[in-house]
C-alpha cells in the first residue's frame, strides 16, 4: 500500500473502522450461525477455538502482528465463546425474557451477562488497575486520579501483544455491554438520554485523540475501542425504531453483510501489509 496510507488519520480511522465493524458482524455471525446450521451450537464453539488459535499464532509475532491477530481472535472468541455461554445457559435453565421497572425488555442472555459483572470486575480490578505492567490509557488514567501506583514495570518484560490486545478486546465489549444492559433496566427515559449524550461526548473526545496516532499497532490497540464506543451510540437509535437493524438480519441484507465482512478483512490486510508489520518479531515478546 502507499506509504501515506500510513500516516495519521489513516491508522488511527482503519482501527476504528475494525472496532466499529467487529461489533456489527460479531451481531450478523450470532445470526448467520443460528439460521445456517441446526446444532449452532459446535459451529459457535468452532469458532472460538480459531479465534484462539490465531491468538496462539500471535503470541510469537511483532507488535503490529500481534495486534491485530489479538483483536481478531479476541473478538471471535467473544461471539464464539463468550455470547454462545450467555445463550446456552439462558434456554438450558429455562430462564426466560425479563422486563425492568422502567418497562424495558431483554433476552435471558442479557441477565446471565449482566450477573457476570462482579467477577469481571474483580478481573479488571486486580489484573488491570493492579497491574504495574499495563499500559492501557483508560486503566493509567484510574491510576493518576485516584493516586495509585502499583510499582514500577519489571525490566526487560517483554509483552505479548496477541494476548494483552485480545484481554482488552474482550474486556473493552464486556465493559459496554455492561453499561448499556445496566442503564437500560435502571435508568428512566430521562437518564436514558442523559447517558446516551455523555456516551457521545465521550466518543467525540477519545475518537479526536485517535487520529493524532500514526503508529499502526498502537492505533489499532486505540481505535478497537474507539469503534466500539462508537458502535454503542450508532446501534441505540435502532431501539428506539430509527432504522432498522441490519446487522441481526444477514439472510435479509446479504450485500451488505459481504461489503461489511470484506470491509473489515481489509483492515486487517492493511495492518498485516504495515512497513511495521513486515518486521521479523522481537525475540523478547
Amino acid at each position: 500500500m502507499p506509504p501515506a496510507l500510513y500516516k495519521k488519520p489513516f491508522p488511527g480511522l482503519v482501527g476504528l473502522v475494525v472496532g466499529f465493524l467487529s461489533q456489527w458482524l460479531g451481531h450478523a455471525v450470532w445470526a448467520l450461525l443460528r439460521g445456517a446450521f441446526e446444532a449452532h451450537e459446535f459451529a459457535e464453539l468452532l469458532l472460538g477455538a480459531v479465534g484462539f488459535a490465531i491468538i496462539w499464532k500471535g503470541l510469537k509475532q511483532n507488535e503490529t502482528n500481534g495486534t491485530w491477530m489479538g483483536i481478531l481472535g479476541g473478538a471471535l472468541i467473544w461471539v464464539g465463546w463468550f455470547e454462545f455461554t450467555f445463550d446456552f445457559f439462558g434456554e438450558f435453565f429455562g430462564i426466560g425474557d425479563w422486563a425492568s421497572p422502567n418497562g424495558s425488555t431483554g433476552q435471558a442472555g442479557t441477565i446471565l451477562l449482566m450477573s457476570t459483572m462482579p467477577l469481571m470486575l474483580t478481573m479488571l480490578l486486580v489484573y488491570g488497575f493492579a497491574n504495574r505492567q499495563t499500559k492501557c490509557n483508560f486503566l493509567r488514567w484510574f491510576q493518576r486520579r485516584f493516586h495509585v501506583d502499583p510499582g514500577k514495570p519489571t525490566s526487560g518484560n517483554g509483552r505479548s501483544f496477541a494476548r494483552i490486545t485480545a484481554m482488552e478486546a474482550i474486556f473493552v465489549t464486556w465493559f459496554c455491554y455492561q453499561v448499556w444492559l445496566y442503564i437500560g433496566y435502571l435508568a428512566p427515559q430521562w437518564g436514558f438520554m442523559a447517558a446516551y449524550i455523555g456516551w457521545v461526548v465521550w466518543a467525540v473526545y477519545i475518537f479526536l485523540k485517535l487520529i493524532k496516532i500514526s503508529r499502526v499497532a498502537l492505533a489499532f490497540r486505540y481505535g478497537f475501542p474507539v469503534g466500539v464506543v462508537i458502535w454503542g451510540a450508532f446501534e441505540m437509535p435502532s431501539y428506539l425504531g430509527f432504522y432498522d437493524e441490519y446487522w441481526l438480519k444477514p439472510f435479509e441484507y446479504p450485500v451488505l453483510t459481504t461489503l461489511t465482512m470484506l470491509i473489515f478483512a481489509g483492515g486487517f490486510t492493511y495492518a498485516a501489509r504495515s512497513p511495521a508489520a513486515l518486521k521479523k518479531a522481537d525475540p523478547s515478546s
